[in-house]
């Protein structure tokens, strides 16, 4: 049976020779992610700290990194393993952990962000958060991503065939890399901390990202056009090591599952506020913003759910298409 929440923290505050502060949390956990501080990941993990610290009164502070102060996605994960950071925010590195999870980033599966609430909040979410906490990782809540666009700096894209030849660059996906060039771009990867640069310098003529990121990072200074694709809907996911999870007391397990919940509400929120003022702020800065031939862009798609999917498992292909059923 765990302790309860005094007793166990008044330990913690022993072992670490804080006891007898007034002011100081007596536990910490530490989270990570390669988002700004004015991004999307920040607004889920700053209404997860607010929670958890209300929820325990004050006994336990969520300390947030942001802008990949200690790594990208991939080596994130590798801390949760060894346990020297407790919650991380990932989003397309998830496959390094069960290449299944693959399917959320098919293109147009979600098709508005009801349809993701839904399929989250339901027995579809409740199955991705099985898979992996069989294999040892707790998600403790999903946030949004977000729904991706194009920019680029050589002119407008309406269909798949304007991508032709455009250097596009990606998160470190084979999908979707692959999705790129087969909509006619030369795409590869890029670790996103270096983009910006890559973009200003030409070494890149675009990239895909959702709406927050553009003003987030700045892409409007180096970008010339957004095109309003929606290509891939990306679940983010905040995850935990699922031993230190269960290490926690009952009430600290409690509090960071209703943040969780909190997060993923708040940067719908976001994600949605976002969708107006990042285009009012980017064509206030030059930018020309179109939309795309969607019907052109679905039915480009299509071939690549099967290739996609083929060497997925029965149940990630089953997945696939209650997902794409459901209301």
């Amino acid at each position: 049976m765990k302790h309860k929440l005094p007793r166990l923290l008044t330990a913690v505050a022993v072992g670490l020779g804080i006891a007898g502060s007034s002011t100081a949390a007596e536990l910490e956990l530490r989270a990570a992610t390669i988002g700004s501080q004015q991004g999307i990941q920040m607004a889920g993990l700053n209404t997860l700290a607010s929670h958890v610290a209300e929820a325990t009164a004050e006994g336990v502070e969520v300390r947030l990194f942001h802008s990949g102060a200690l790594g990208d996605q991939v080596s994130n994960i590798e801390s949760l393993d060894t346990r020297t950071l407790d919650i991380a925010t990932i989003e397309t590195p998830i496959t390094t952990i069960d290449e299944d999870m693959g399917i959320l980033s098919l293109p147009y599966l979600f098709r508005d962000r009801e349809h993701v609430a839904s399929v989250l909040g339901g027995e579809i979410g409740d199955a991705l958060k099985q898979r992996l906490q069989e294999q040892g990782y707790r998600v403790i809540g999903f946030y949004e991503g977000g729904f991706r666009h194009i920019t680029n700096n050589r002119r407008a894209i309406e269909t798949p065939d304007d991508l032709s030849g455009l250097r596009i660059r990606t998160p470190g996906s084979r999908q979707r890399v692959e999705m790129f060039n087969a909509y006619g771009a030369n795409a590869s990867p890029l670790p996103y901390p270096e983009l910006y640069s890559a973009l200003q310098t030409g070494v890149f003529d675009g990239q895909e990202n959702p709406l927050v990121e553009v003003e987030a990072s700045r892409f409007y200074e180096v970008q010339d056009y957004l095109s309003l694709s929606g290509h891939v809907y990306t679940v983010g996911f905040l995850l935990m090591n699922e031993a230190r999870f269960q290490d926690l007391p009952d009430e600290v397990q409690q509090a960071l599952l209703e943040g969780g919940q909190k997060a993923f509400d708040a940067t719908a929120d976001f994600g949605e506020r976002a969708d107006q003022s990042v285009i009012d702020l980017v064509e206030q800065n030059g930018m020309q913003v179109n939309e795309v031939d969607l019907e052109a862009f679905i039915e480009a798609s299509q071939p690549l759910w099967e290739r996609f999917t083929e060497d997925m498992s029965d149940e990630a292909r089953e997945l696939v298409q209650r997902i794409a059923e459901h209301p």
